[in-house]
C-alpha cells in the first residue's frame, strides 16, 4: 500500500470515528435526557416510540465510531498506537459496562426483583415489545452475550495490537490454513531462485 494511499484511509477512519461517536454520544443524551426535558436538537428521535429501539441506533453509531477509531489507531506506530489503542479500549468499555449490566439486570426486572427507573423502561419496553417470557428472556440472554462480545473484542483486539501479535495468523494457523511460505511467493511472481536451486545446477 502506498504511502499516499495508507494516509487517505486512515483520514476516512478518523473522520468517520470522529463524526459517528459524536453522534453517537449526542443520541444518547437525547434519548437519556427525554424525559428531564433535555434536548440536543436530535428531535427525531423523541418520536420513535419504543425506547430499545432508540438506544439500537446509540449502540450501532457507537460501534459504527468506536471501531473505525480503533482501526485508525492500530495503523500508527510507535507510542502513539499504543497509547491510542489503550486509550480507545478504555473508552469502549466504558460505554459498554452499561449495556452489559442493563441486560444483566433485565432478568431480575422480570422476576420482581428489581426497581430500577433506567432499567424498568428498557425492561418493561421489550416485555412488551415480545410479549411472551420465552420470547423476552430469549432477547435478554442475546443482548447479556452481545453485550459480553462488545467488551472482550475490542481489549483481546487492543491487546494483539499493543503486543503485535498477529491474531489472523493464529486462527489460519488453528484451522490450519498455511500462509504461503516466502520461497513459493518469489517462484509465483518469477523472483529469485532458492540456495537449493543453486547447488543443483551447480551439481549437473
Amino acid at each position: 500500500m502506498t504511502v499516499n494511499k495508507k494516509r487517505i484511509i486512515q483520514g476516512i477512519l478518523l473522520c468517520v470515528g470522529i463524526a459517528f461517536n459524536i453522534w453517537g454520544l449526542l443520541t444518547l443524551v437525547q434519548t437519556a435526557g427525554h424525559d428531564a426535558g433535555i434536548s440536543v436538537g436530535l428531535t427525531y428521535m423523541d418520536n420513535i416510540p419504543h425506547i430499545i429501539h432508540k438506544y439500537v441506533i446509540v449502540v450501532i453509531l457507537m460501534m459504527i465510531g468506536i471501531l473505525s477509531l480503533s482501526n485508525w489507531a492500530a495503523q500508527l506506530t510507535g507510542k502513539k498506537r499504543t497509547v491510542l489503542s489503550i486509550a480507545f479500549c478504555a473508552y469502549s468499555t466504558i460505554l459498554t459496562i452499561p449495556l452489559f449490566l442493563t441486560f444483566v439486570l433485565c432478568f431480575f426486572r422480570a422476576g420482581g426483583l428489581l426497581d430500577f427507573d433506567m432499567v424498568n423502561m428498557i425492561a418493561d419496553d421489550m416485555m412488551d415489545i415480545f410479549g411472551t417470557p420465552g420470547a423476552y428472556y430469549t432477547i435478554f440472554v442475546l443482548g447479556t452475550l452481545m453485550g459480553a462480545v462488545f467488551l472482550a473484542v475490542p481489549i483481546i483486539s487492543t491487546y494483539c495490537t499493543v503486543k503485535n501479535i498477529d491474531m489472523l495468523g493464529i486462527i489460519l494457523t488453528k484451522l490450519k490454513i498455511k500462509k504461503p511460505a516466502a520461497n513459493e511467493e518469489k517462484k509465483e511472481d518469477g523472483g529469485s531462485e532458492s540456495p537449493d536451486d543453486k547447488d543443483d545446477k551447480l551439481d549437473e
